[in-house]
């Protein structure tokens, strides 16, 4: 962390990240685009060709760094109300170890894209926003700004707030560029690109919460909430689901059901779970209003098989999934509806770390769904007879009663 590349890397970000988007863009390796005639300058050719060198060999090198998986025991190593000085550095520099890795493979992955895609103004300002990043990370003074608090909260906060748009960003500019790029190719790079975000934006989310946690508060784990009533939180789903339909349909007859397990208790993320629901909710009260099913309610069933292991069954009547189109409900560009479309204003903080609104039929809530399920061992699961309806299991892995002892 002090050798004398990271050290310079880390002053030319903070000089020149104040610079225009087409500037910072110009840093990286592999872009032939010319340099801004200021920097040039200023730097002269060999000063400016040796800080873009540096700065890309720092985050190849980042970007190959092995990174342990985010796990349950990692998230639940700091069970104390309590976090003394030397166990909040410990974490916030565990925190941005993690994050300095992570943005290098975002700017790896990106600068490995065809050269006319990186052209694309939404793909540079995304590369430019996680360029912001890595300087931002690369600013903390080791080990003084390791110790204030107040620093790094805003630092991490920052980071929240910088990222609440770069989803949509991100796929926009691909679907711009389709006729360039292969789909698949697009799918693959969406596929690592979002596992990547996942796990910054939920280690942030979870650094913050243990840090300004309250001491009186003894049932939650940074993002993790211990005992969680299961159909407390799929009734509040169901309550903001029951609004988007009533907005879109102007329809509020349609019912859900929780058939069995209301009284089932379970260790998990609720921000995670609280998305994967309502997404699933959405779009089954969406089959049901649409192939007019409002007879029927929505069937809900929980399963607790152990202490790390629930199942949710959430069965519509909505005339099942298309053959043609069954095999397409995981791509990250396959989107069937508008229904989103109108109602993105009233979603909210529904996504972890992230505005929901952001991704609102753009083709990612089913993926993202199961992205977020698989990251922790679990698996989204789903069984559509045409002309039917459709049930869909909600696998989820939790911590498991240990993890808090």
């Amino acid at each position: 962390m002090t050798s004398t590349r990271f050290q310079e890397c880390c002053r030319t970000l903070l000089k020149f990240q104040r610079r225009n988007l087409h500037s910072s863009v110009n840093l990286r390796v592999g872009t032939f685009g010319r340099p801004n005639k200021s920097i040039l300058s200023e730097l002269g050719f060999s000063k400016y060709y040796k800080i873009r060198s540096n700065i890309g060999l720092l985050i190849q090198d980042f970007s190959k760094k092995p990174v342990p998986s985010v796990s349950y025991d990692f998230l639940t190593t700091y069970k104390k109300l309590h976090l003394n000085s030397n166990e909040q550095y410990t974490l916030t520099i565990k925190t941005i170890n993690y994050l300095l890795s992570f943005t290098c493979r975002q700017l790896n992955s990106i600068q490995r894209l065809p050269y006319i895609v990186i052209l694309n103004p939404k793909v540079e300002e995304s590369y430019s926003l996680y360029m912001k990043t890595l300087k931002s990370l690369l600013s903390v003074r080791y080990p003084y700004d390791l110790y204030q608090k107040d620093k790094m909260i805003a630092l991490f906060t920052e980071f929240l707030n910088d990222h609440n748009d770069t989803l949509l960003t991100l796929s926009n500019g691909l679907r711009e560029i389709t006729d360039y790029y292969p789909r698949e190719s697009v799918f693959q790079f969406l596929n690592d690109h979002l596992q990547n975000r996942i796990t910054m934006k939920l280690l942030v989310t979870h650094y913050l919460n243990l840090i300004t946690h309250d001491t009186s508060d003894s049932r939650h784990i940074g993002i993790i909430e211990k005992d969680l009533s299961v159909s407390k939180l799929i009734k509040h789903c169901w309550d903001f689901v029951g609004d988007l339909c009533y907005i879109k349909y102007d329809i509020n007859s349609l019912k859900m059901t929780i058939n069995d397990g209301k009284d089932v208790t379970f260790s998990c993320i609720p921000l995670v779970l609280e998305y994967i629901t309502t997404e699933i909710l959405k779009n089954s009260s969406r089959a049901q209003i649409e192939s007019e099913q409002l007879e029927k309610p929505i069937e809900v069933s929980i399963y607790k098989y152990d202490d790390d292991e629930l199942t949710i069954k959430i069965r519509d009547y909505g005339g099942g999934i298309p053959p043609d189109v069954e095999d397409k409900i995981f791509d990250y560009s396959y989107s069937t509806n508008d229904f989103d479309d109108s109602l993105n204003a009233n979603e909210e903080a529904m996504n972890p770390g992230e505005q929901f609104n952001n991704v609102a039929g753009m083709g990612f809530g089913l993926p993202l769904s199961k992205a977020y399920l698989e990251l922790f061992g679990g698996k989204l699961e789903i069984q559509s007879l045409y002309g039917l309806g459709t049930d869909v299991y909600i696998k989820v892995k939790g911590p498991g009663n240990d993890s808090f002892e």
